[in-house]
């Protein structure tokens, strides 16, 4: 979501987005239902023996659920002091935020896919091989690269469109073996 926003000087612009897919958002929207369900459940046959532990459990997955629900991401654009701002947070406060100098005579967005391979093990005895696709995204410019986020796929293009409406910079985005601008 693409919205302007006031700033003490000056306008800026702004992308935010959940940080967690919307299938694990709407699984913080479950979890808070079922905890509710949960609570009236024991509420309605409880004796009095373990309702301590039921309230826990039930806020338990509800403090979950918030998590999955309202941790979000920003990216705000000030294009007259070429600054980036990357903001997180989670039920409304601010939970992190950096400031990423533009560099001068910038004129794309690069875009490289990394590939992570690695191996976990299940109940530390049996192997499980994984592969995660990540892209990383940089501002450039014939001075050198400066690091802007670490995303997926789908969110890097959004990102970079955003760039390109607000800063008109083109993106050009590699993967492995090709070269996509």
């Amino acid at each position: 979501m693409v919205t302007p926003i006031a700033n003490k000087h000056n306008a800026m612009k702004e992308y935010s987005y959940s940080l967690f897919p919307k299938p694990l958002v709407i699984a913080g929207y479950a979890l808070i239902c079922l905890a509710f369900v949960l609570v009236g459940f024991n509420v309605i046959s409880s004796k009095g023996e373990n309702d301590f532990n039921d309230f826990v459990s039930s806020a338990a997955l509800i403090f979950i659920s918030l998590i999955l629900i309202t941790f979000k991401s920003k990216i705000m654009i000030d294009a007259k002091s070429n600054i980036v701002v990357k903001e997180s947070e989670m039920l409304g406060m601010t939970l992190s935020s950096e400031k990423i100098k533009i560099p001068g005579n910038c004129d794309k967005i690069f875009i490289k896919q990394k590939d992570k391979r690695g191996t976990g093990y299940y109940k530390f005895v049996l192997p499980v091989s994984y592969s995660i696709k990540s892209f990383d995204m940089f501002f450039y410019s014939k001075t050198g690269t400066v690091r802007l986020i670490n995303t997926d796929y789908k969110r890097a293009i959004k990102i970079a469109e955003f760039f390109k409406a607000t800063l008109k910079l083109e993106y050009i985005l590699e993967l492995p073996g090709s070269l996509i601008t």
